[in-house]
């Protein structure tokens, strides 16, 4: 399309009559006084109401001007209102090609776009087998493994296809490096789900650190945890038949048999272990209690 159109636009003859020299003299009689004067403190007082008159004659004069503009102005904006109206119908044959265009233009790329996934699946099975390494199906894959050129309409088939491969091949290396450097399954699929090697090696070290936190604190815990006292030699010489636990419930029920035991104070520990290791309870009563 090589045709062209010469708008005509002609003014009338004559420039904007006003008194704008008067109002010019006027401002600078009124303002003359207030030129490069200098305030002084008890001047202030004075001073601000002064300068709120001024202001209120500023916005006053401004107010003039914009109703001047409106009228000078009236003749180009009804210009402008009948320009609009009179190409109406080239914004209207812009704006439907333009649609279409971008509606093909997608539908390609969209091609573009499930073409390369099928070539990357295919290529990945080629590499890894059936149990491949890379999900490309997801979407947080493709995000780190596609590269946004691969889908220009510029980019060449065989350009894309090579650069495939060779991605691939790094993710190969890469998954080896984990596997040799920082073999721990979590690490792994933050590799497969970033793509990246420097944010596998921290969620190791991550973990890493969150492990050695648990045992410590197990540790922590078995040290405050008051150690079981150690069974005396001559208590530990002393066996009972000691009949399995039953599987009758019956026969777990607790008896409540009064007992007196009569030993020397000095064998009350041994006494406890002993009850300890058949499995008998000491218990306080009204008469008094054992110690």
């Amino acid at each position: 399309m090589s045709e062209q159109f010469d708008l005509v636009v002609k003014p009338a003859a004559g420039s904007v009559a006003s008194n704008i020299s008067e109002l010019e003299a006027w401002v600078k009689h009124i303002t003359e006084p207030y030129i490069g004067q200098v305030v002084t403190d008890d001047q202030a007082k004075f001073a601000k109401k002064d300068l709120a008159e001024l202001r209120k004659l500023k916005t006053a004069l401004e107010d003039e001007r914009k109703k001047a503009k409106s009228i000078i102005m009236a003749p180009y904006t009804e210009f402008e209102t009948l320009y609009k109206k009179a190409i109406a119908s080239l914004d209207e044959a812009i704006s439907g090609i333009d649609k279409q265009v971008k509606e093909i233009e997608a539908a390609a790329k969209q091609k573009r776009y499930n073409d390369l996934v099928g070539f990357i699946q295919q290529e990945a099975k080629n590499i890894y087998g059936e149990g491949m390494l890379i999900k490309v199906e997801k979407p947080d894959v493709l995000a780190w493994f596609m590269d946004p050129k691969w889908l220009l309409s510029s980019a060449t088939t065989t350009s894309v296809q090579i650069a495939v491969r060779e991605k691939l091949a790094q993710l190969d290396r890469d998954y080896d490096c984990i596997l040799k450097t920082a073999p721990d399954p979590a690490a792994i699929d933050e590799y497969l789900r970033t793509g990246s090697l420097s944010r596998a090696f921290e969620k190791k070290r991550q973990i890493d650190e969150i492990r050695k936190m648990q045992e410590g604190a197990e540790k922590a815990e078995t040290a405050e945890t008051p150690a079981q006292a150690a069974v005396s030699p001559v208590a530990d010489r002393i066996f009972f038949d000691i009949p399995v636990e039953p599987e009758d419930e019956a026969q777990k029920e607790l008896m409540h048999v009064p007992m007196v035991l009569v030993f020397p104070r000095y064998k009350k520990d041994l006494i406890r272990e002993i009850m300890t290791k058949v499995g008998i309870k000491m218990m306080k009563t009204k008469e008094g209690g054992n110690d």
